[in-house]
């Protein structure tokens, strides 16, 4: 009688894990998986919380008027309770994972605060915002520069600002990329975040070229 040999339920844990973190390293499906299985619940921590309060209050310091606000990769929403409903007019944020949109309606959505599902390389609007936000975020935007330029700087009001923060560590590449920035805007502030865990460069900027 010829041997059958069961995979234990740890084993197909593991192969599913393994599919859902390699096979679909850039499809959405990703990053529905990181957030239904709480990868991402770290940004709520104390070690995240200096790189929200900065951009939070660099745009109550520059922007105090009830500003329009676009944020680009916003995740479960987190940054907009740190901004706070009453701070903002609008906010209105984007990010690829449906599981993590959901969850930010859920918890801070109303009539002033939308979340939509959309991959930011594709999001267009007609509307146009007082400040635009990509917080951890822009190493998915491709080809950086040219969406910058072509596809967000559009986006801004006259004397808008554009947030970005990007990671200090070797794997964000971020000498290359603040170097690409740089050529489209110029910089207000440039802060550097650091904690026990990680460290980022967060910078204002202002577009060199002219809005439409």
């Amino acid at each position: 009688m010829a041997n059958t040999t069961t995979a234990s339920p740890s084993f197909t844990s593991y192969i599913s894990s393994l599919f859902q973190r390699k096979v679909l390293r850039t499809d959405r499906s990703r990053w529905n998986y990181q957030y239904e299985r709480g990868s991402w619940d770290g940004l709520e921590k104390l070690d995240e919380l200096p790189r929200f309060s900065i951009i939070a209050g660099l745009i109550q310091f520059l922007k105090p008027d009830a500003p329009a606000i676009l944020e680009i990769g916003c995740g479960e929403g987190i940054l907009a309770q740190r901004i706070g409903r009453n701070a903002y007019s609008s906010f209105i944020g984007t990010d690829v994972a449906d599981a993590a949109i959901q969850r930010a309606n859920e918890r801070f959505g109303d009539d002033k605060t939308v979340f939509e599902a959309v991959d930011m390389n594709d999001y267009t609007t007609s509307q146009q915002f007082d400040v635009i936000i990509f917080n951890e975020s822009l190493y998915y935007l491709r080809p950086m520069a040219e969406k910058l330029a072509g596809q967000y700087i559009p986006m801004l009001k006259p004397g808008g600002i554009m947030i970005i923060s990007l990671n200090t560590g070797p794997h964000a590449d971020g000498e290359t990329k603040w170097n690409l920035i740089d050529t489209l805007f110029d910089t207000l502030d440039k802060t550097l975040v650091e904690t026990t865990k990680n460290g980022w460069i967060v910078k204002t900027l202002t577009p060199k070229v002219s809005q439409s």
